[in-house]
Parts: C-alpha cells; sequence; structure tokens
C-alpha cells in the first residue's frame, strides 16, 4: 500500500475520531452551568448531525453521562495504547476516565439480565465477579431492590472507587465488595444468580473460577456468563479483540462458555438474546435446584 493510499485511509479514521470527541464535547456543554462560546457549539451540532445524530436533545441526563464516559473511556483507552504498545496484557488501569467508563458501560447489564431472563426475577442474592468501581453492583441494588449484592474485585484503584459509588449511593448496608479473586472464591450455597464477565480472563482462570462459581451458588440459582459478540464489521471486531487482549482477557466463543457451564453440572444452559445496543452477548446456565 502506498503512503498516499494509508493517508486516505487515515483522514478518514481521524475524521471519525474527531467526530466521537465532537460528540462527548456537544454532551459535556450540555450539562455544563455554561453553554460554552455560540460558535463552537453550533459547530459540535453540526458534527452530530451531519453524523445522524441529531436527537441528542432527547437523551436523558443519565444517557447523556453514560454516552459521555464511554467516548473518553475510548479515547483515553487509545491513548494509553499509543503511549504504552509494548506493554503486556493485563489490567493495569489507574486513569479515572477508562475506570469510570467501564463502569457506566457495566451498569446496563443487570437491567439488561432482567429483562431478557425471566428466571432472575427474584433474585435476592447476587454476586458481581470483578466490580470494577461499583456501578453495576448498585445497579443490581436497583434492579432487585429486595437483594443483597456482593463485589469482588483484586484492583485496587477501581475497589477504592467502588467504595466511595457505594457510600454516595447510600447502599452500604446492601453491597459489599471484597478484595478477592474469583479463582480463590470459597462461598457455598449464597447466591441465587452471579455475574461473571469472561472477556477480563484467560483460559486458566476460566478453569479455576467455574467449579467455585458454581458452589457459590444456591440449588435452583443462575451462574450468567458475559463475552463481547463480535460486531459484523471485521475492522470493528479486529480492535474489539485488541481491547480484549490488551486488557488482560480472552475473546471466549459462546460454544466454549456453554461448554464452561455443563462442565460444572449446570442445566438449563443457553445463549440469550442479545439486549440492546451493547455489544453483550450472555450465556447462562442454572445450579439444579435438586441434585
Amino acid at each position: 500500500m502506498s503512503f498516499e493510499d494509508v493517508m486516505t485511509v487515515m483522514g478518514r479514521w481521524l475524521t471519525a475520531t474527531e467526530a466521537l470527541a465532537a460528540v462527548g464535547a456537544e454532551l459535556a456543554l450540555k450539562q455544563a452551568p455554561e453553554p460554552g462560546h455560540p460558535a463552537v457549539a453550533g459547530a459540535l451540532q453540526a458534527v452530530s448531525a451531519a453524523g445522524g445524530l441529531s436527537g441528542l436533545d432527547e437523551l436523558t441526563v443519565p444517557q447523556r453521562q453514560m454516552v459521555t464516559g464511554l467516548i473518553r473511556m475510548g479515547l483515553h483507552q487509545a491513548s494509553d495504547l499509543l503511549d504504552d504498545p509494548g506493554r503486556p496484557p493485563g489490567w493495569t488501569f489507574t486513569d479515572p476516565a477508562i475506570l469510570r467508563g467501564w463502569g457506566r458501560g457495566s451498569a446496563m447489564v443487570p437491567g439488561a439480565l432482567a429483562a431478557a431472563v425471566p428466571e432472575l426475577a427474584g433474585v435476592r442474592s447476587f454476586l458481581d465477579v470483578g466490580s470494577g468501581v461499583g456501578l453495576l453492583a448498585i445497579a443490581a441494588a436497583g434492579v432487585w431492590p429486595q437483594a443483597t449484592v456482593v463485589g469482588i474485585d483484586v484492583w485496587g484503584p477501581s475497589l477504592e472507587a467502588a467504595a466511595a459509588n457505594v457510600r454516595a449511593a447510600g447502599l452500604g448496608d446492601r453491597i459489599t465488595l471484597r478484595d478477592q479473586d474469583v479463582a480463590a472464591l470459597d462461598d457455598s450455597d449464597a447466591y441465587d444468580g452471579a455475574w461473571f464477565p469472561t472477556f477480563f480472563v484467560t483460559e486458566p482462570v476460566l478453569e479455576a473460577a467455574m467449579p467455585r462459581l458454581y458452589r457459590a451458588l444456591r440449588p435452583g440459582g443462575w451462574l450468567v456468563l458475559g463475552r463481547m459478540a463480535p460486531p459484523p464489521d471485521p475492522l470493528a471486531q479486529a480492535v474489539s479483540t485488541l481491547r480484549t487482549i490488551r486488557s488482560g482477557g480472552t475473546d471466549f466463543d459462546a460454544k466454549r462458555l456453554i461448554a464452561a457451564l455443563e462442565a460444572v453440572g449446570c442445566t438449563a444452559v443457553r445463549v440469550v438474546p442479545r439486549q440492546g445496543p451493547a455489544p453483550m452477548e450472555y450465556v447462562i446456565g442454572q445450579r439444579p435446584a435438586h441434585l
């Protein structure tokens, strides 16, 4: 490929990057106490309109915050990749924008599960593996108002932020955070539902975690394995795989996760149809109520 061809492709990508930032900036200004310079504000609106996003005013405040947070996360994570492309895979992020962005995205999970899996309607105890900054646990407490939630993680910066978020939400009596590796989980017969985002772990961790998660469920409880569904666009798929690998995870396919659930004894194993715009797919299985 010639230099001219490379520059042509890069020009398209740079435009997309700046357009993404412009949408985030427009949403940030909508939440700011001052509207910003009218010329810049008008130019930002022109960018979103040209991209087919002319209805940003219709978003609720939480939706605006989520979209802005995801944009910041993507741009900051991209900058981290460019600044340190040689670092080994692993979750080493301390940037609050990255941690919050992942947290805001994960907050959609409990609502999506409740809508898609009727069997989870009666959840009274929920395990959040890889709790991050605690926003999924907080969302779970809202979706299942009678439930207590336990969140486990091993990343100190995330746990510190999670503790602050739980306190701010006034949910300290219902959400417990633990510095614990899922591969060392020793709970037994404790949870009606458990969430395990497999895109953050390696094959050895998956193998070690599955029997422990199964044992942690009450008879009749459900284990939910999350995976990033591959987008149809080859470029988007390659970028998604890069993001997963660099974060220390693995792109498990649905067949592998079905096999993992069945191997530990789960029944009623199935893939849940995707809910909403998130690129998330859920593979679920039940610990039998009677052995």
